[in-house]
């Protein structure tokens, strides 16, 4: 399939400030590279950098059976995101248009609802929202979790040398997590500026990778792309509670969760019991391969929107 790949190529400010370092964005690694894994034939469309005219030409150009898009509705990282241009399309009706919602938990009002018609498909990270978008009736949403690579996430096969990393930033109550840990003599590998090659090798060589799932807003929890991840590398997920994990995971088994200081250091006691350890990590692993690798989801949602 011909499919272009609407989608910021890297979110970071490099072009704004010398001093960051270009970073390729979460769609290059996890869409972008299993798509061509998977056969197609797959233009990818930058959206940090270019507008409607460029993707108008390109669509002209290239002749795509499907716009994949991620969109950000970003004026800092996206500032010209081809909007004008794929409504274009959807309205003719001549190729589908998807869009792949990162945040509903905290965007729906504000954003998804919004622009959902934009597309003749869109999808959603948490099945909760599945019935919003047919309130307002919105009925070609599909319910796709996020996902990880294994070509890239799984293949590195080192030492577990840590006992515990962390990947992101502090804000929030997160440092108060890690102080309590910190405080219980539990050491957390969390380094301040790591690249996506640093965050996999992270958690690959830790026994469990530790995850919190409050939003940006901090007014509510929300599924991450972190919560698949941590399984992908071969670690164990210890990850902050929310609505919509029983869906992915068999809590417990695969992943563990918490939802308060006391429920995480009850938890990280399992580093002391290496078998129970390396079970669910493998278990969970096992559950990542069969359901959320890159391409087992992809494959899905392009059915669903290809019919």
């Amino acid at each position: 399939m011909k499919i272009i790949l609407v989608a910021p190529r890297s979110i970071t400010n490099h072009k704004i400030s010398a001093n960051e370092r270009f970073r390729f964005d979460y769609a290059f690694w996890n869409f972008y590279m299993p798509l061509m894994s998977l056969g197609h034939d797959v233009h990818f469309f930058d959206t940090s950098l270019y507008g409607n005219e460029e993707l108008r030409s390109k669509v002209a150009e290239f002749e795509p059976e499907l716009l994949f898009c991620v969109m950000t509705g970003s004026q800092l990282y996206c500032p010209q995101e081809p909007w004008k241009a794929i409504k274009e399309q959807t309205d003719k009706g001549e190729i589908k248009t998807f869009n792949w919602f990162c945040d509903d938990s905290w965007r729906f009002e504000t954003f998804s609802k919004i622009v959902c018609k934009a597309f003749t498909h869109c999808s959603t990270p948490e099945k909760r929202f599945i019935a919003k978008y047919k309130d307002i009736g919105y009925d070609n949403i599909i319910y796709a979790p996020w996902c990880a690579n294994s070509e890239l996430y799984s293949t590195l096969n080192c030492q577990k040398t840590r006992a515990l990393s962390f990947i992101g930033s502090l804000r929030g109550d997160r440092k108060s997590y890690l102080d309590r840990l910190e405080k219980e003599n539990w050491s957390v590998f969390s380094p301040d500026d790591s690249s996506f090659e640093d965050m996999i090798w992270a958690y690959a060589s830790s026994h469990i990778g530790l995850n919190f799932s409050k939003n940006s807003t901090g007014e509510g929890t929300q599924m991450k792309a972190r919560m698949f991840e941590v399984p992908a590398s071969k670690a164990v997920l210890l990850t902050e509670y929310t609505e919509d994990l029983e869906n992915c995971f068999d809590i417990g088994s695969e992943i563990l969760t918490f939802t308060n200081e006391d429920e995480l250091m009850d938890n990280i006691k399992i580093l002391k019991d290496r078998d129970i350890l390396d079970s669910i990590a493998q278990k969970g692993h096992e559950r990542f391969l069969k359901d959320h690798d890159s391409k087992v989801r992809l494959k899905y949602v392009l059915g669903e929107v290809m019919g």
